[in-house]
């Protein structure tokens, strides 16, 4: 046992000096990473810091007063920890672990800032080194990242007035043929011009999505592609308000299975509150005789790319202050890449609706009444009149329907002999009575 102690002092020396050797060998390989990140990033991008230490085995770095600055953006970091660095330019560079504090991002347009930005197994782009006539794209279409959690997010975008605040949002499994996953918490958007908005939500989650084939086809092409992935959406508590209350929903929920030429999505919308827009600027609700819409709306829909059609079946509205819908309907010359000209393409093929009644009827009466300036009653009453002598059995069963609305529910149906333009169904149906009219749309009314 004597013979062991002066092996002691020999053997924390060997510990000392191997324990130097690691940290000189790390350092040096620190160094020499530094020096070939920053020839990467071309003539235009500088990369600074104010002290930068190795991690075990040089296999990280943990850097302070980070600045990162190229010709269209300044990035602006307190604290980089990166652990697990692995891969070449030739796989990919490889960071199991990266971690950001304090974090500002800084355009000419918007300024980003974050408590942290937490990453994991994180796959770079894989990219030749960069020329002085070639910048060093983003690549956010080929990263891959297994987590990424982003803390205390604050977006400002002066030129459209726009503030932005998430308090947690989380991303996994992004990458080109991944099935991705976000998760955002406590979203908030302040839109300051003439009207000012505010948006909030409480809750965001999207199951399915590929967003790195999204982002890809943005690029590329401008258009999103069409996935095949089976996606799910839950979104809880949503606010939209100016000066006055404008819309809240408690909870929707969707669910999408696709084919290449096939989405089924089944929508359900629960506690949807419409606010109208006051009296001074009056709404299709002020003219009904309300200031508000609350109902839910399940809509469960068949559509066909190849063909631009959709088959609803059914869409339901169930509103307890005015009354239940129901339609099944076939459209065409729905635009699946640009939806939002939807209502200057989409047409009615075909459309079946029911209506039970609990208020909507009289509040339409009455609506009528006073735009001719005629007492309710009396317009009623000749209204009633009218429809029960009308030649057309269409035109009797209205009758029927308003003489006791909520005892003869209303059917409506649509078989135009040539599809009808979505935004002239309204005109149609205020023709109801013109037999010119009603006989090219198919246009027939019912009462069980």
């Amino acid at each position: 046992m004597k013979k062991f102690y002066p092996a002691i002092p020999l053997l924390i020396l060997v510990l000392l000096v191997g324990s130097w050797g690691v940290h000189h060998f790390a350092q040096r390989r620190l160094e020499a990473g530094i020096a070939d990140f920053r020839a990467s990033l071309g003539p235009d991008a500088t990369f600074s810091y104010a002290t930068a230490r190795p991690r075990t085995l040089a296999r990280g770095a943990h850097f302070t007063a980070v600045t990162y600055h190229n010709p269209t953006m300044t990035l602006i970091a307190a604290d980089v920890r990166l652990g697990g660095l692995t891969g070449n330019n030739v796989q990919g560079e490889k960071i199991g672990s990266l971690v950001l504090r304090d974090v500002k991002v800084m355009t000419q347009d918007s300024t980003i800032s974050l408590d942290q930005v937490a990453l994991g197994n994180l796959v770079m782009p894989n990219t030749a080194r960069v020329t002085a006539e070639t910048a060093r794209p983003l690549g956010f279409d080929s990263l891959v990242l297994d987590t990424g959690i982003f803390t205390n997010l604050h977006l400002t975008i002066p030129a459209s007035q726009i503030d932005m605040t998430i308090g947690r949002m989380a991303i996994g499994q992004y990458g080109v043929g991944r099935s991705s996953h976000l998760d955002l918490e406590k979203l908030a958007t302040q839109i300051n011009l003439t009207p000012s908005r505010r948006i909030a939500v409480e809750h965001l989650q999207i199951d399915g999505p590929d967003f790195a084939s999204e982002v890809a086809s943005l690029i590329q092409s401008g258009h999103l592609i069409h996935e095949s992935h089976p996606q799910t959406m839950d979104l809880r508590k949503v606010e939209i308000a100016s000066t006055h209350p404008m819309l809240q929903i408690d909870h929707v929920t969707t669910s999408r299975f696709s084919t290449e030429t096939e989405d089924k999505m089944d929508t359900n919308v629960t506690n949807l509150t419409l606010w109208s827009t006051g009296t001074d600027n009056s709404s299709i609700l002020n003219s009904f005789g309300y200031d508000h819409f609350t109902g839910n709306i399940h809509v469960n829909s068949i559509s066909d790319r190849s063909t631009s059609h959709v088959h609803l079946e059914p869409l339901t509205v169930q509103a307890p202050d005015m009354g239940n819908l129901s339609v099944v309907a076939e459209l065409d010359q729905i635009p699946f890449d640009d939806m939002a000209i939807i209502p200057e393409t989409a047409r009615i093929v075909s459309a079946a609706m029911t209506w039970e009644d609990h208020s909507l009827a009289g509040n339409i009466v009455a609506g009528l009444a006073k735009s001719r300036n005629m007492e309710v009653g009396a317009y009623r009453q000749n209204l009633l009149t009218m429809l029960a002598t009308s030649d057309d059995a269409s035109m009797r069963a209205m009758g029927r329907f308003l003489q006791s609305p909520q005892d003869h529910p209303l059917q409506i149906a649509l078989r135009p002999m040539k599809p009808v333009n979505l935004m002239m169904l309204g005109v149609a149906l205020s023709m109801a009575g013109d037999p010119s009219v009603a006989a090219p749309l198919g246009l027939t009314i019912s009462t069980p």
